[in-house]
């Protein structure tokens, strides 16, 4: 089942052009076969079976959780990196 994060367990962050998420408190079964997809309001990190989370990236007042350059640096790598209890692994664009 999808899970809905809190904002205080996600952070989105650019590491050298590299667009990362990292979870806090998340524990994940497998580092094969994740997607997301990335939007203005929300990140969608879908796993395998039933696991993926729900990231909102706005606050209640408008602000913008993810760092500046963001949706460029998704735009231009194709993929983002999760990092989840230790574990880091690739995410693939939704198709």
């Amino acid at each position: 089942m999808v899970e809905h994060l809190a904002p205080d367990r996600v952070s989105f962050e650019v590491d050298g052009g590299t667009p990362t998420v990292t979870l806090t408190d998340v524990e994940v079964s497998t580092d094969q076969g994740w997607t997301f997809l990335n939007r203005t309001t929300m990140v969608v990190v879908d796993g395998p079976g039933d696991e993926g989370f729900l990231l909102g990236r706005m606050t209640g007042d408008g602000t913008d959780l993810a760092s500046e350059g963001w949706d460029d640096a998704v735009g231009a790598q194709g993929e983002l990196v999760v990092v989840a209890a230790g574990t880091s692994f690739v995410a693939t664009p939704a198709g």
